[in-house]
């Protein structure tokens, strides 16, 4: 299981946790989610704005790793799977080793030829290692990528475990009989995919402070994000008035 931890929230964690997260390296890792996880974040198309938040993004993982002793994989899954391909530039050149999303479309360039959807990840932007994952109901897929030898990349929010965890149970208990697979981190897959000697730059990382306008925003949408997730979600009834009122 690995999980795509928000940098923003670098300050914020459970002792309890932590080490359940490094007593079991062969069964949880954390990989980079965003940065600050507002708006389009990864979305722009300005390279030193996106040269940044990756950079920060890092910053703050090395401060949980230097405060905790829990290591990370400098692996990229973007906010609502929206990226640029120049974000993926600014991922390369700051050291990241791949990044993972629920589509390879970038929002800045067309259709990829189709070669690149059979590929175990595709490099069609900066030659930089994109991985595609999947959600549970695309149990077709799985079954082409087993056949085809790629990568099974299951995703799912936490909210969808609120009532347990049968829908990714079961799945993999079903993806199990599809062949001869084993579980285990994204920075595990991609070294096997891309190689044990595949090294990027070394990684860049900076401390680069938002304006106080934006800290204030950042601030106020990760509060209400919490506020959601820990108590709208986790209640029938403010679950159900949320998404009628978001309709």
């Amino acid at each position: 299981t690995e999980i795509a931890f928000i940098p923003f929230n670098f300050k914020k964690f459970d002792f309890e946790t932590i080490s359940l997260l490094k007593e079991n390296p062969d069964y949880f890792s954390i990989c980079i989610h965003g940065c600050n996880h507002i708006g389009k974040e990864f979305g722009s198309l300005n390279y030193i704005n996106l040269s940044k938040l990756a950079c920060e993004a890092l910053w703050r993982m090395e401060q949980i790793k230097i405060t905790t002793g829990l290591s990370y994989d400098p692996i990229m899954v973007f906010p609502q799977g929206i990226f640029s391909s120049i974000a993926i530039k600014a991922l390369k050149d700051s050291g990241y080793i791949a990044a993972v999303n629920s589509t390879i479309l970038s929002n800045d360039i067309g259709e990829l030829p189709d070669i690149e959807y059979k590929k175990p990840y595709t490099k069609y932007y900066y030659d930089f290692p994109l991985f595609l994952r999947r959600y549970p109901k695309d149990r077709n897929y799985f079954i082409d990528d087993v056949k085809n030898g790629r990568p099974i990349l299951i995703v799912e929010h936490h909210s969808i475990f609120r009532n347990g965890y049968e829908i990714i149970s079961n799945l993999v208990e079903w993806i199990n009989k599809l062949g001869n697979i084993k579980w285990t981190s994204l920075l595990n897959i991609a070294k096997y995919y891309l190689g044990e000697s595949y090294c990027p730059n070394k990684m860049k990382i900076h401390h680069n402070p938002q304006n106080i306008k934006l800290k204030f925003k950042t601030i106020f949408r990760r509060f209400l994000s919490e506020i959601r997730d820990n108590h709208i979600e986790t209640n029938e009834l403010f679950n159900k008035i949320y998404h009628l009122l978001r309709k």
